[in-house]
């Protein structure tokens, strides 16, 4: 009489290859845990980027600047939205971000969007070292604060870097000693039957020198001290 063959070496392979799935999957749900959890979202480009509430702590990019850390608060309205518009741009040094407001009512009297952000400086390629602003606002005031230190309740945190106040359809710059991050707040303020629908910033860089500019500004110097001690020692060797 023929023996049945044993069914245990194909039920240990089963629990063999069963482990290994699931060893398998705990592995990939773990490393897909790391990349959501543990790697943060990077910053998107300034230019069209929409609704800048919606942003998220890591903010945008443009010119060589992060822009992050957006709030925007009204009072007076039913509803305000400020977004970053297709026409932000860098020019030379110059990093021009347009906002579009949308607000309701439209137009409206006697109301307030205070509106703030904070500029960082990326790699220490360059500093901030100036802001202008553009409002084109119909019967609408902007008065706006730069400065070194984050706002404690509306108020700079130290000496404002710079300080405007910038009427209907003006323009008005300010520039400060270089910053590697600054604190923007601006109020914008509605008088009677007022609108905006849009405003222009630009964040002014100063380009920081090369490393091969400064060996060569290093050495020009080392230079200029030789020849002056050499001169000093001819003198002293004629007085001789």
């Amino acid at each position: 009489m023929l023996s049945k063959p044993s069914d245990h070496p194909r039920k240990e392979v089963n629990e063999t290859m069963g482990r290994i799935v699931a060893v398998a999957l705990v592995v990939i749900v773990t490393l897909m845990g790391v990349a959501l959890v543990g790697t943060p979202a990077e910053a998107i480009s300034c230019i069209g980027a929409g609704n800048v509430t919606a942003l998220g702590p890591s903010g945008c990019t443009q010119g060589g600047l992060t822009f992050s850390d957006f709030s925007v608060a009204a009072a007076g309205f039913t509803g305000v939205t400020i977004f970053l518009s297709p026409l932000s741009a860098t020019v030379g040094q110059d990093v021009n971000l347009n906002f579009q407001v949308a607000h309701d009512p439209s137009p409206v009297s006697l109301a307030d969007i205070l509106f703030s952000y904070t500029v960082t400086a990326s790699g220490g390629a360059a500093a901030l070292n100036g802001i202008d602003l553009f409002n084109p606002g119909e019967n609408v005031t902007i008065r706006e604060v730069a400065c070194a230190d984050p706002f404690v309740n509306g108020v700079c945190g130290g000496t404002p870097l710079a300080s405007l106040v910038v009427g209907p359809n003006s323009n008005l710059a300010a520039s400060f000693d270089p910053d590697s991050q600054i604190f923007i707040r601006k109020d914008i303020q509605f008088g009677n039957n007022s609108f905006i629908s849009e405003f222009t910033q630009s964040h002014d860089l100063t380009p920081v020198p090369e490393p091969a500019t400064l060996v060569l500004l290093g050495s020009t110097l080392t230079g200029l001290g030789v020849f002056s001690r050499r001169k000093l020692r001819n003198k002293q060797a004629e007085a001789d």
